[in-house]
């Protein structure tokens, strides 16, 4: 069979500042062109998608995500290494990208249709099934450039998801669409890679990354760190950043967007994670309700003042159960001197449907600026009993039937 996409050894570089000379520089003698810096976007990564695989790609801020998408779509070109793509391919990669802000949602289809490969004829035949999964009918003779963000993202995605690509590229631009409309796009998707479309899709939703893809890419710096099952991607990518946040200064320099981005400084490192029951003893079974105690030992390297302490509850899908902060619950905490361990714990009741779960917990700066460390997926752990009911809440429904008086 066929490759659909082949990224071979793929490297891209970016010149910042300038080194041009200015029509006033030539004519007065005076150079005054900055020094010439490059910047890596991507270095030296492969990968290949057979027909109908799905792949996801995560990683902070500059990690060369959007990058590999712009190089596939010929936007932009590597500076070394070879891209070979096989089969007709829609992208979505910017938002409003092949939109006239002038012309209206309905001369749009028509234009970004034709961008993305299609015949006027396919595009007639599709165009009431773009039509109704954007849900713009009412606005489909209005300018887009009246559009919302949302209106822009529905009617982008629409259009590209009925070229009925054989490779689809998607960006994080779904994030501004509304939550049932992000749903009709993940069924879309699935069921595009269902008929056969090889898929790439870009997200800081790990959660989405899950549901529609079975592969992950996780990038660092533009250095492909982890090529495997999505399943075990986030918990790799919580282990990259640990082992990149060697020291404060290393943090710093990759700080953009701080927290969003997972910076750790490792002022304070969380050594170990255990579940403990009631009794006293380590478990990773448990009854449905039962009380566990989730005890972290923590060494802190410098002075930390009133750190914020979190920890979360996930389904193996990605999708949050529970999220406790001591910031949200406005519980103070106290400081923590250099050079000293402790033993921190949260106490949680396990309202928890029977099923597979895993807790991570994190530390930051009083002030959410930065992580001192986090562990995404620290303890699994099993659920059991419960009465049958399906979800992850165990709320503990009663049953009663009552006879009418008249």
């Amino acid at each position: 069979m066929e490759l659909s996409i082949q990224f071979i050894n793929v490297s891209k570089r970016y010149r910042i500042g300038s080194s041009t000379l200015s029509i006033r520089s030539l004519l007065t003698g005076r150079n005054h062109s900055q020094e010439v810096k490059h910047h890596w976007a991507l270095r030296d990564v492969s990968f290949e998608l057979q027909p109908g695989e799905s792949l996801g790609i995560i990683g902070p801020n500059g990690a060369g995500k959007t990058t590999i998408l712009k190089l596939l779509s010929k936007v932009t070109y590597p500076t070394s290494g070879q891209i070979k793509i096989n089969g007709r391919f829609s992208s979505l990669i910017e938002l409003g990208a092949g939109f006239h802000p002038d012309l209206t949602g309905r001369e749009n289809i028509f234009l970004n249709g034709t961008i993305l490969g299609m015949r006027r004829e396919e595009i007639r035949s599709r165009f009431d099934q773009i039509v109704e999964f954007a849900g713009i009918g009412e606005y489909l003779d209005t300018p887009v450039k009246r559009y919302s963000s949302g209106m822009y993202a529905r009617l982008g995605f629409s259009v590209a998801a009925h070229v009925d690509p054989e490779i689809l590229l998607v960006d994080e631009v779904l994030a501004v669409g509304d939550m049932s409309f992000r749903k009709k796009c993940y069924e879309r998707m699935l069921q595009l890679i269902k008929n056969g479309t090889t898929m790439i899709f870009v997200s800081h939703d790990f959660g989405a990354i899950q549901k529609v893809c079975s592969r992950c890419l996780v990038l660092y710096r533009g250095i492909l760190s982890y090529d495997g099952p999505a399943a075990q991607a986030t918990a790799e990518y919580s282990n990259i950043l640990r082992r990149a946040a060697s020291s404060k200064s290393e943090a710093l320099l990759t700080a953009d967007g701080a927290l969003s981005q997972m910076v750790m400084t490792h002022g304070a490192v969380i050594e170990g994670v255990q579940l403990i029951r009631s009794d006293g003893q380590p478990g990773q079974t448990f009854k449905s309700g039962e009380v566990v105690h989730v005890r972290m030992q923590v060494r802190f390297n410098e002075r930390a003042h009133s750190p914020v302490f979190a920890c979360t509850v996930r389904q193996p899908d990605g999708q949050v159960v529970y999220d406790y902060t001591t910031h949200w619950a406005n519980h103070p905490t106290p400081d923590f001197e250099a050079n000293s361990v402790r033993e921190i714990e949260f106490i949680l009741r396990l309202n928890l449907v029977a099923g597979i779960y895993y807790l991570g917990v994190d530390l930051a700066y009083h002030d959410l600026s930065y992580y001192y460390d986090r562990l995404i997926r620290a303890v699994d752990f099993v659920v059991e009993g419960g009465d049958g009911a399906l979800g992850s809440a165990a709320l503990e429904a009663q049953f009663f039937v009552y006879e009418m008086k008249n």
